[in-house]
């Protein structure tokens, strides 16, 4: 696979389905907006690797199950 053939997987495949599963998580689990904005406001009590880690493999779970 070429660069620009990577670049174009990513981009036209990669990318969108990591969008559309991140929105599907969040209408889903609306407690994930919260739980993201204390992390980034710096209000949240909890580790943000940790929390990105489980979101990250919520995501994925997301992407996995309904492709």
């Amino acid at each position: 696979m070429t660069n620009k053939e990577c670049v174009d997987r990513w981009a036209e495949q990669i990318i969108p389905a990591v969008f559309r599963a991140e929105d599907a998580l969040q209408k889903a689990v609306p407690e994930w907006k919260e739980r993201l904005e204390a992390i980034n406001n710096g209000t949240s009590t909890e580790d943000p690797h940790e929390v990105a880690s489980e979101y990250c493999r919520e995501i994925a779970t997301i992407i996995v199950t309904q492709a």
